[in-house]
């Protein structure tokens, strides 16, 4: 007891510093899910609304109106930007599959958070310049 006031300093736990590992793997597969099940949905969306061809009465019953997906400047950007993120999230499967792998990739996990960070950015841009 050399003083009453005095603090000891020592090196902080190495569990603190990295954090557990199986929570950073936890992390990396409901990333990985995550990135699977939005190129499904992206890519059914763009399938369904590309492909279809609806025949609708207009005004009566015998007037009949054809819509497609490029009648109108709304449906078919949906379908360009639901074809771009699904090309994006197909390249970038890839690194989530890594990072399943090595739970402590630090450079591609930034990269991702940036990237996927600068694509909703860049879609809210387009979507509200609509």
């Amino acid at each position: 007891m050399k003083g009453e006031g005095a603090l000891e300093i020592g090196e902080p736990s190495r569990a603190l510093i990295g954090g557990a590992p199986y929570v950073n793997k936890d992390i990396s597969i409901f990333d990985f899910l995550l990135r699977v099940v939005a190129i499904i949905g992206t890519l059914a969306s763009a399938i369904a609304m590309g492909t279809s061809h609806e025949t609708l009465p207009f005004f009566t019953q015998f007037i009949h109106f054809k819509a497609k997906y490029s009648d109108l400047p709304s449906f078919t950007f949906f379908v360009i930007a639901n074809s771009i993120v699904c090309a994006y999230l197909v390249f970038t499967l890839p690194l989530s599959i890594l990072h399943v792998i090595r739970s402590r990739a630090r450079n591609t996990r930034l990269f991702l958070v940036l990237f996927d960070t600068k694509c909703v950015l860049k879609e809210l841009k387009n979507v509200l310049k609509e």
